[in-house]
């Protein structure tokens, strides 16, 4: 099988409403870009139209968040289909370079792999915003009667200096990667035999009930609903498979536990060492912080 660099790129939290998803992720101590408006096309080679979503990023050294909600409900969007699911983390986005060289690598490995989609929206450039240029991708998506667990995106970005701009990267948290994806699913051995042809690699047992997948850069993790409750005690999945949370990886976990106790955040640690916040601050996904 044709090897292929696989980075975790940026994950997408899909929200109700992209005002309180804004200050809930200021919140927690994320820089957030200015709200971005999307335009795309549908199918490849498709006319480039209006969408009736936006977004908001906070862009790390490696990788970087996105929450994404409604701006028109009388245009296309599929961040509808993310929120008829359930509210909080769908998009699950690897880097994988050139569209047109991973297409066919991705496609011969398994079904429901589209070709490249042009996406694309207006963003401010410069430290004070003094700016505004054009944010471009070319996404490829795997079909999610195929992938049920998230809406899986290999993305070949166009123009990487808009969206890395320096002043962007400095967070109160001291977020510096996206580090970890966490999908929960009924059948640990049938998503991880999915994933596997479609990855081109092999997961790595890390607990009973569950299973990661180490990519070039960032992990994917795969657990049972019961091991995701011995993490998290008391959590209840919106669904079966979903998107359960991400984690992010930070300068000083110290300092980031201060800052978010400031910000009255609750965190529960974890020996490794990490830390996670529930639900009730995030629009839905369980958000771990680690030591870089």
């Amino acid at each position: 099988m044709t090897a292929l660099n696989l980075e975790l790129d940026h994950t997408g939290v899909a929200v109700r409403d992209l005002d309180v998803g804004q200050a809930a992720y200021q919140r927690l101590g994320f820089t957030l870009t200015q709200r971005s408006f999307h335009s795309g096309s549908r199918t490849a080679g498709g006319p480039v139209e209006k969408w009736g979503s936006g977004n908001h990023c906070a862009m790390f050294e490696n990788g970087y968040l996105e929450i994404i909600g409604i701006t028109d409900p009388d245009l296309y969007s599929s961040t509808k289909d993310y929120l008829d699911r359930y509210e909080g983390s769908h998009i699950v986005a690897f880097g994988s370079g050139d569209a047109d060289k991973s297409y066919p690598i991705l496609s011969s490995r398994i079904e429901g792999v589209t070709p490249a989609t042009k996406l694309q929206r207006d963003a401010p450039f410069g430290p004070n915003n003094e700016e505004t240029r054009l944010a471009a991708f070319r996404n490829i998506h795997v079909d999610r009667d195929v992938i049920p667990e998230a809406k899986l995106i290999f993305i070949d970005h166009l123009t990487r200096d808009v969206l890395w701009q320096p002043h962007l990267l400095s967070h109160p948290n001291g977020a510096v990667a996206l580090a970890e994806i966490v999908l929960c699913v009924p059948d640990l051995e049938e998503t991880c035999g999915r994933l596997s042809r479609l990855l081109d690699c092999s997961p790595k047992d890390v607990v009973p009930g569950g299973k990661v997948f180490e990519l070039d850069r960032g992990n994917v993790y795969v657990v049972t609903e019961t091991r995701l409750k011995e993490w998290v005690p008391g959590v209840e999945p919106p669904c079966m498979p979903y998107v359960a949370g991400f984690g992010v990886a930070v300068r000083d976990l110290d300092a980031t536990r201060k800052f978010l106790a400031g910000n009255g955040i609750a965190t529960t640690d974890h020996p490794y060492p990490a830390l996670w916040v529930a639900s009730e601050f995030t629009c839905g996904p369980i958000v771990s912080f680690s030591q870089a």
